[in-house]
């Protein structure tokens, strides 16, 4: 709807050039040029959009989903769960030393 802007436009400035008195031919002028200043505006967001294309920050559940899909495929769970390992003793005790065999 914006080019009714341009059609006020068109007829402003053609009261101006039709009128004697000159401070309609002013207010004639002034309203060409208000209107040719919408019509310039409303065909920019029309062709380019407004200024809501602003990103709007993720939500914390939002922002989890995406890790979660951006993560490496986890291991199945139906494997077999890794052994347990012991750890040895540092030093083993006195009793438990074996004595050289000969």
């Amino acid at each position: 709807m914006y080019w009714l802007f341009l059609l006020l436009a068109l007829g402003a400035f053609l009261l101006a050039f039709s009128t004697t008195h000159s401070w309609l031919l002013v207010l004639a002028l002034l309203a060409a040029l208000v209107f040719l200043l919408l019509w310039a505006k409303g065909l920019y967001v029309a062709r380019f959009g407004g200024m809501n294309t602003v990103p709007r920050p993720l939500h914390a559940a939002e922002l989890q989903a995406l890790r979660a899909q951006l993560r490496p495929a986890a291991e199945p769970a139906t494997a077999a769960p890794a052994p347990a390992v012991t750890p040895a003793p540092a030093s083993p005790a006195a009793g438990d030393r074996e004595l050289p065999q000969s």
